[in-house]
């Protein structure tokens, strides 16, 4: 759908055609990513673990609304790809254990620059992304908060993106800042 916005934004998940042609399904293979700038850092309902390939259902190839083809793939005995365990070391063992999950988790620790975080609570079970923002190149973090900024749970994420930022080294200044969640309107 990135054809319907002004001014265009060049995205790339790495899912292409499949090499045996059009299926209802794109697929991801590791050694046609070059250009790949948008990761799936804990999976989707929509990726499946294909055994041999990692599918990516779409409407635009089926002309199937997603959840339907979730659903006749879970009926199917295919489940989607995602990270669904409960403590953070769990969900990092599950990202090593899987090349896609992997590169996105990799590919997420080199970033740089900006980063505006939106529906993430910082929470102990997602302490290894955390981790990765202490480590990684951003130098501006913009965390979005829901409700009451003075709540417990807004308090503990400012506590949490405080001492991110007192993690980094002098050379490697973090920058962190909050705004309204509800301000952004992600979805119009």
């Amino acid at each position: 759908m990135q054809q319907e916005l002004e001014p265009a934004v060049h995205s790339d998940d790495g899912f292409r055609t499949p090499d045996d042609g059009p299926e209802d399904y794109v697929t991801w293979e590791v050694e046609k990513t070059d250009s790949q700038n948008v990761f799936y850092l804990h999976g989707a309902l929509h990726i499946f673990d294909g055994g041999s390939e990692i599918k990516k259902y779409t409407w635009v190839n089926a002309g199937i609304p997603l959840i339907d083809q979730i659903r006749d793939a879970l009926q199917h005995g295919l489940y989607p790809l995602f990270v669904a365990e409960g403590q953070s070391s769990q969900k990092l063992a599950r990202i090593k254990h899987n090349e896609f999950l992997g590169r996105a988790y990799r590919s997420f620790a080199k970033i740089g620059g900006g980063l505006y975080v939106y529906g993430h609570s910082m929470a102990e079970n997602d302490e290894h992304i955390t981790k990765l923002i202490e480590k990684n190149k951003i130098s501006h973090l913009f965390i979005g908060l829901y409700g009451d900024p003075n709540s417990e749970g807004a308090q503990r994420i400012i506590e949490r993106a405080y001492k991110a930022k007192a993690a980094r080294p002098l050379k490697r200044p973090l920058d962190v800042a909050f705004f309204d969640a509800s301000s952004a309107q992600v979805w119009g």
